[in-house]
């Protein structure tokens, strides 16, 4: 009866470690996706902000849209099943100031667990641009390997000046139609954006040219009767 109880007891005792362990590496690895995703969420919407904008975001008035594009950022990046709450403390898109607060709750073995993580971005005073020019590609498929990277080729390549921003005077004006597709405009490829958006003459001027930039033609099958 003894050797049952002292039995009885260890099994509970390995129970409550085997739970505080996993309860303590949880509450680890969620505190560190939450302070990782947060920086980088916040560093990618100040450098659509101020350096490699993927679209235009006005620094009087677009402290709503900055807010948004910072949120929809983070969200993105949390893979986690948990209810977040996003504290903005001060953003000034003038200054480039972002201060935010953001706490995660998550269901654990028992009851509930909760991280929360609190970064501030300013960023420093831009220095004055180099005289430094970076090469624009704009890369096409042959008409025979439409979908195929291997069997691209440099259609047109231009050197802008570092801190200009790209006109429609850079795009390609050779033919682009190719039987059976339709073109459906230019993906930007390097650097990647991770965003899907497609320029053309309407939306290429929202690029400002900070590093090496490489575009690939984007095509769809034309749809037949």
């Amino acid at each position: 009866m003894k050797n049952a109880v002292i039995g009885f007891f260890m099994v509970i005792i390995l129970i409550f470690s085997g739970v505080a362990i996993q309860t303590s590496e949880n509450r680890t690895a969620r505190q560190n996706e939450l302070d990782n995703s947060l920086g980088a969420a916040m560093e990618q919407s100040m450098k659509i902000l101020t350096v490699n904008p993927v679209y235009h975001i006005e620094k009087e008035n677009g402290t709503k849209e900055f807010t948004a594009d910072f949120i929809q950022g983070f969200l993105m990046k949390m893979s986690s099943d948990s209810k977040y709450t996003i504290d903005i403390l001060d953003v000034d898109v003038e200054k480039g100031l972002l201060d935010v607060r953001v706490s995660e709750r998550y269901k654990q073995v028992i009851g509930y667990g909760s991280v929360s993580s609190h970064k501030t971005v300013i960023l420093e005073d831009q220095k004055e641009e180099e005289d430094v020019f970076y090469p624009v590609s704009f890369l096409a498929q042959s008409k025979e390997h439409v979908d195929s990277e291997e069997q691209e080729y440099v259609l047109k390549q231009v050197s802008v000046h570092g801190g200009d921003h790209l006109t429609a005077a850079v795009l390609p004006r050779a033919e682009l139609k190719k039987e059976g597709y339709v073109f459906c405009g230019w993906r930007m490829v390097e650097p990647v954006n991770g965003m899907g958006v497609l320029y053309g003459i309407e939306n290429i001027n929202t690029i400002c040219v900070r590093e090496e930039i490489k575009f690939q033609a984007v095509y769809k099958q034309e749809e037949r009767l």
